[in-house]
């Protein structure tokens, strides 16, 4: 089995409001929407959302402000759309892990699902400098839309992947499945905030990986499965 965007029950922002973006949208040429998208990262990047300006993103853009409205409805719906597409471009970046997950343990699995979100906000700086103003602003009515979502999609793959595991032994059958699938989510999202909190570039203050993070994220892992890991040998299997 590989994991695909279509293996799980994944919502997309776009499926809570009508019509992000508007059909015009889709109905320009494929290198359009990519500047497009391209500019409205940059935008969002450099000024966050409340800063951000629909009147300079046109002009980067070199198109019309009226154009703008037939493709969205606002900056909002812009923003959204946005934080759909990372999220499919995130599934793409999953390891090579996930292409055939059946090999694996489920431990193994989540913690490469920890390290792929990582390297993935270290390899798109501008795409994590628009996740930075999320986690900045948390009072912000977008971050619970937002975080939300995202933590009701990474829920939904935990819950799949946990089902499997305790089939297959590897995870306690006494476990509450939801409850488990939405701490560890959660956790993912925390690690993701606190490394890249913690961890600036120097010059550019950008953030940058740092190979560190691996033990920090083993450890995390270590504390899931000594929590629902199935015990072994008298103790816990941490081998």
């Amino acid at each position: 089995m590989t994991i695909k965007s279509h293996d799980y029950k994944v919502t997309s922002l776009s499926e809570r409001r009508s019509s992000i973006p508007k059909e015009t949208f889709y109905n320009l040429p494929e290198g359009k929407r990519q500047l497009l998208e391209k500019m409205a990262i940059r935008e969002f990047a450099a000024f966050g959302y409340d800063k951000a300006s629909i009147n300079r993103f046109v002009d980067k853009c070199q198109i019309a402000k009226g154009s703008f409205y037939q493709y969205f409805e606002d900056k909002k719906d812009l923003f959204l759309y946005l934080i759909t597409r990372v999220n499919e471009k995130k599934l793409k970046f999953l390891s090579p892990v996930f292409q055939n997950p059946g090999q694996y343990d489920f431990f193994t699995l989540i913690r490469e699902m920890f390290m792929s979100g990582i390297k993935f906000a270290a390899d798109n700086p501008e795409i994590t400098m628009i996740g930075n103003w999320l986690f900045k602003n948390k009072s912000h009515p977008i971050y619970n839309e937002i975080v939300g979502m995202g933590l009701q999609n990474a829920q939904n793959i935990y819950t799949e992947l946990l089902e499997r595991a305790i089939s297959r032994s590897e995870v306690r059958a006494d476990i509450d499945i939801n409850f488990v699938s939405h701490t560890i989510s959660s956790m993912n999202i925390s690690a993701v905030e606190y490394y890249f909190q913690s961890v600036k570039g120097e010059e550019t203050g950008m953030q940058k990986f740092d190979e560190n993070i691996i033990g920090t994220v083993d450890l995390l892992i270590d504390f899931i499965k000594n929590g629902i890991g199935t015990q072994k040998n008298g103790g816990n299997d941490n081998d």
